[in-house]
């Protein structure tokens, strides 16, 4: 019984007292603690998204730069089963929410990965280009009902 309360109250006081910086986990071989700031050369960077509207649906989405420019996006769910949910990179922030920027493969069993190059409308982008864009990232609860189950801010809305 301690345990569920123990969690409800940690994540309350998560939801309710961290910063930006707070939201984002940056994975950086050359570093001991947190880092609020993109590092000049990450191995990647993990943000942990925020279940939201009670669907029990969190995980993770890992921006990977790749030797080409390219950015892979690797999110990894928890809390769902084998359905599908569709993800996208969404313009501002999850405060304000926005449009789609870029459409992300749908998460099938959990997982999607996807190679980003460029917006949905042409313009490129590359890892740094993510790191500093005004967005958020949403999880939708399936192809037919778009409603968002989890969600978190990214680039500058990140740090």
């Amino acid at each position: 019984m301690k345990k569920p309360l123990l969690f409800l109250s940690a994540m309350a006081i998560m939801l309710f007292s961290c910063s930006k910086s707070d939201e984002v986990q940056i994975n950086d071989p050359d570093s001991d603690g947190p880092i609020t700031e993109v590092p000049q050369d990450p191995e990647r960077v993990d943000f942990d998204l925020v279940s939201l509207n009670n669907s029990g649906i969190a995980g993770t989405a890992s921006f990977i730069p790749g030797d080409d420019g390219s950015t892979t996006v690797y999110i990894e769910l928890t809390g769902t089963n084998q359905e599908l949910h569709p993800a996208s990179i969404n313009f501002g922030d999850v405060e304000s929410g926005g449009g789609i920027a870029i459409t992300l493969d749908a998460c099938e069993c959990r997982i999607s990965e996807t190679v980003v190059d460029q917006l949905d409308d042409g313009t490129p982008v590359d890892f740094v280009g993510l790191m500093n864009f005004d967005g958020h990232l949403n999880i939708y609860e399936g192809p037919g009902d778009m409603s968002v189950v989890a969600q978190i801010n990214i680039g500058s809305n990140a740090f």
